[in-house]
């Protein structure tokens, strides 16, 4: 019993070797054919150079024996005008380039449109007279190139119009890099076309001698009429171009403008200096994060407009004590009366609230506003007002609030101007200022940094008048 569990035992030990030994074998194999397959591998890749290399094909034979003939695509083109055959005309790639290149030269007109909160581009088309049928074919093109929700205010579109008013392309700029077009091939379809370059931005520097008046001299220097507005705005409330503008007078501005890679003008110009001088006063405003500056930082002290009409008034009663033109004796005459005729817009004199409108006995159809500082403005014998207003409304500087009568105690149309300060009545052609408001430390710092910048005469604006050279000695 004894010598079969030896025998046993001795059996299962042989049979535990030969599985370690088989096991050994097996890891061999498997590392060899590891090794024989990274090596075909590394093969395929040392041939596949030779095997990309293009071998001319042989003609090959019919059916029954005669080679079949191969064109040759060097040879001109034969046109068989006995079969009706026409050749095949090349058509010239369209690009946003070329139509750029024809604003130039005069032959297509381009338009700007800045989008706007509310707008879509089915409104920017219809705006453009293009017809209803194609306005859908311009929205899908478009839509090829970018996702139509994320056009948003603020964009910048150009149209471009054939001498017909016929819509030859538009165009627009989701990034500053990267234009987005849509053009009109002869057969009338719309085809995307997309391009890359940078809005080129540019400064002009300009001057306007005044002869009799600053907008008609400005036209005559070709300065635009969005500039002529951004001047008056910028010394708004420091110097009257109605009343102060004197022959001689000088304006100088720098205007900075964008233009595509073709050479067409983005947007409308800005406003980026003005400096005036008026006789033996000097004025120089900065435009700076949507306000104009001073040199040292500071916003114009708003003057209240002394005529604040949309004409220009004839002076017919003074300020201060006057013979009453209805009640025939002396009395002290609480504003100033402005002739114009009847229906001419009357303007707010400065940004405030309206206080009071409505009829007012002897001053007929009445408005009186408030204003910072404790300023206060009436105006009277007016023959309506502007609809929307109510007390409370507020309304800004030069807007339009009523319309020149003769309602009340009038001998005729024209407005009765006043202005209180404190609630007693100053004369409206007085110095009658509003304050400003300073920048201060870093931002005042990266103002006069960038000031500087556009303008190389900045510090002697900042300085003030520069007291001139005294002459050497001779020695």
């Amino acid at each position: 019993m004894s010598k079969l569990l030896d025998k046993i035992q001795t059996l299962s030990q042989q049979l535990k070797l030969s599985q370690r030994i088989m096991r050994d074998r097996l890891q061999l194999i498997n590392r060899q054919f590891a090794l024989l397959i990274g090596l075909m591998v590394l093969l395929c890749f040392m041939t596949l150079p030779f095997a990309l290399v293009p071998t001319q094909k042989e003609e090959s034979p019919a059916e029954d024996g005669t080679p079949i003939e191969t064109p040759d695509l060097t040879e001109p083109e034969v046109v068989h005008e006995d079969l009706g055959d026409e050749p095949v005309e090349s058509q010239p790639e369209l690009s946003i380039d070329d139509l750029e290149k024809r604003v130039a030269a005069g032959e297509v007109t381009a338009t700007t449109r800045v989008m706007q909160k509310g707008d879509s581009l089915l409104g920017l088309l219809s705006e453009q007279n293009v017809p209803s049928n194609e306005r859908m074919e311009i929205v899908e093109a478009l839509e090829l190139l970018m996702n139509l929700k994320s056009l948003r205010p603020g964009l910048t579109f150009l149209f471009f119009h054939e001498k017909d008013g016929t819509l030859a392309g538009m165009s627009v700029r989701p990034k500053e890099t990267e234009s987005l077009s849509v053009l009109r091939e002869k057969d009338g379809s719309w085809v995307t076309f997309s391009q890359t370059g940078r809005i080129e931005t540019k400064q002009e520097r300009m001057q306007v001698v005044i002869e009799r008046t600053f907008a008609g001299s400005a036209k005559k220097a070709n300065v635009p009429n969005s500039i002529i507005n951004q001047i008056t705005a910028a010394l708004d409330g420091e110097f009257d171009f109605s009343t102060d503008i004197r022959p001689g007078d000088t304006v100088d501005i720098i205007v900075e403008s964008k233009e595509t890679p073709g050479g067409v003008e983005i947007g409308t110009k800005q406003l980026l200096y003005v400096g005036l001088k008026s006789g033996k006063k000097e004025f120089h405003k900065y435009s700076y994060n949507n306000a104009f500056y001073d040199p040292k930082g500071r916003t114009t002290e708003k003057m209240l407009l002394k005529k604040p009409l949309k004409a220009r008034p004839r002076l017919s009663s003074p300020f201060g004590r006057r013979r009453h033109p209805i009640l025939q004796y002396e009395i002290f005459h609480k504003g100033v009366d402005l002739a114009v005729p009847k229906n001419t817009p009357v303007t707010a004199a400065a940004d405030g609230t309206i206080e009071i409108i409505g009829r007012k006995g002897s001053y007929g159809k009445y408005i009186r506003i408030g204003h910072k500082g404790g300023y206060q403005s009436a105006y009277a014998h007016l023959n309506g007002y502007r609809q929307d207003l109510k007390v409370g409304s507020k309304v800004k500087r030069g807007e339009v609030i009523a319309y020149v009568g003769t309602t009340g105690r009038s001998t005729g149309p024209h407005l009765h101007f006043e202005v209180l300060k404190n609630g007693k009545v100053v004369n409206p052609f007085g110095n009658n200022k509003i304050g400003s408001t300073q920048l201060t430390e870093f931002e005042l710092e990266k103002f006069q940094s960038w000031a500087e910048s556009i303008n190389p005469e900045f510090k002697k604006h900042l300085a003030g008048k520069v007291p001139p050279v005294p002459k050497r000695k001779p020695f």
